[in-house]
């Protein structure tokens, strides 16, 4: 929603009268604490009155908060009515949530179509989900080369783990180069995969590089969580 500068007492008057855009951005106030005292409990209430109304924004934060029961009691029942009902209207944020939420209840074709309508949005988790979706065996039988282009599309947009999941693929099919250059772009981002697949294949010779940059790569991932790459470091360690 577009924000015009009121002070806040003019939000508040105009909330008061109805006025929907004054209303959403008041209850966006009350829940940061910006320039008002924190009250996510009133911001809760806002967002509901604009929701019952239709106000996908609305339906979309307030199924947020009930989720995490931030500021109102937690309902994930009423939290899902709400990322739907947003998620109905085209919002690209509902349909990622509520894809997410059928996709853990095995509804992987309705899934599918809530995805699809965030990626074609530009969302990219939304991208490297249907990616996921195809690599696997959710939808029938996989498909590795549309996988590939939702990858691409997210790596595009320097989505981190679709560039891991790049890298792996071309490191099944051997492209050894493609491999590389898409792990290093996800390791730089500090992606944990990506970093001990760079510090593996370095230290194993199939790409080109130092043993010092290989293990530099295997100690980031080790420090991100990377039990393999502790297991390299620690076989490393003992031979000396």
């Amino acid at each position: 929603m577009e924000q015009k500068h009121y002070t806040l007492e003019e939000y508040m008057h105009m909330a008061e009268e109805g006025h929907p855009d004054a209303k959403y951005i008041l209850a966006t106030k009350y829940r940061n604490g910006d320039g008002v005292e924190m009250d996510k409990a009133r911001a809760a209430q806002l967002y509901k009155e604009l929701a019952d109304q239709g106000d996908s924004d609305a339906q979309y934060d307030l199924a947020f908060m009930l989720d995490n029961g931030e500021g109102i009691d937690m309902d994930r029942v009423q939290s899902e009515h709400y990322f739907k009902l947003a998620a109905d209207q085209g919002d690209s944020d509902a349909c990622l949530c509520y894809g997410g939420i059928l996709f853990e209840r095995g509804q992987y074709a309705d899934a599918e179509q809530y995805f699809i309508t965030a990626a074609m949005k530009g969302d990219v988790k939304a991208e490297y989900n249907l990616g996921l979706l195809y690599m696997g065996d959710y939808l029938g039988s996989p498909d590795a080369s549309k996988a590939k282009e939702w990858f691409e599309s997210a790596a595009d947009e320097g989505f981190a783990y679709a560039q891991s999941m790049l890298g792996s693929m071309y490191l099944d099919e051997k492209d050894m180069a493609k491999a590389e250059q898409y792990f290093r772009l996800a390791a730089d981002q500090g992606e944990p995969t990506a970093q001990y697949n760079l510090g593996a294949l370095g230290l194993s010779n199939q790409i080109r590089m130092d043993e010092h940059e290989a293990i530099e790569w295997l100690t980031k991932a080790a420090a991100n969580g990377m039990e393999p790459a502790y297991q390299i470091l620690m076989q490393l360690n003992a031979q000396q």
